[in-house]
């Protein structure tokens, strides 16, 4: 996975690949009796759930205290990001029991101890009754729906973190007010990824 990283000029420590690789290896042991996971290639498992869940990280560093992951499924992006941020605490929800007790397996493994896994179905009315400082998700809903979804979940100067495609990007751009977004952009796999942060 080391090799990964460097094409994209990104060095990590080698006890970090070392527990990036650990999660590959239970996802992939994992994915064998459940499906957790379309992607199931070494190389792809690499690319579009490491990678780029990092590059996520460093686009919206710094982290700040309290993140909430929606539909966290495999734990991309935020339990690879606990694995780097460990000042940040990251809470994982999913309704999928099956998702939620890999997640489970890979903090155990781990030793994830600034992460808190919820096997639980989000509302509009915030159903955790808690708030916090940032909310994102990789593939939760669509971006406008998740959008007006996660402002119940955020506190009150809080933000909400898109992670978009060069097409979803487009969409967005065309039906709502850019100037509240701080927008940041990636290479990933000879596209551009784009990351748009609320501005409080």
């Amino acid at each position: 996975m080391k090799n990964i990283f460097e094409r994209y000029n990104i060095s990590l420590d080698d006890e970090i690949l070392k527990r990036f690789e650990r999660y590959r290896e239970l996802l992939q042991e994992t994915n064998r009796i459940h499906n957790i996971t379309a992607i199931e290639d070494d190389e792809k498992i690499g690319v579009w759930h490491f990678l780029d869940s990092v590059q996520i990280g460093k686009s919206i560093e710094p982290l700040p205290k309290n993140i909430l992951d929606m539909g966290s499924g495999a734990g991309f992006p935020s339990l690879v990001l606990s694995i780097i941020y460990k000042e940040s605490h990251f809470t994982l929800v999913d309704s999928v029991s099956k998702k939620t007790a890999f997640l489970e397996l890979v903090k155990k493994e781990l030793s994830l101890h600034n992460v808190t896994i919820l096997h639980h179905h989000l509302t509009e009315k915030n159903s955790l009754k808690k708030r916090f400082d940032l909310v994102l998700s990789r593939a939760f809903m669509k971006p406008d729906a998740f959008v007006k979804f996660a402002q119940r979940y955020k506190e009150s100067d809080g933000k909400i973190v898109l992670t978009l495609t060069e097409n979803q990007n487009e969409n967005f751009i065309k039906n709502n007010d850019i100037s509240k977004w701080e927008i940041k952009t990636y290479p990933f796999e000879e596209k551009t990824r784009y990351v748009l942060i609320s501005k409080i």
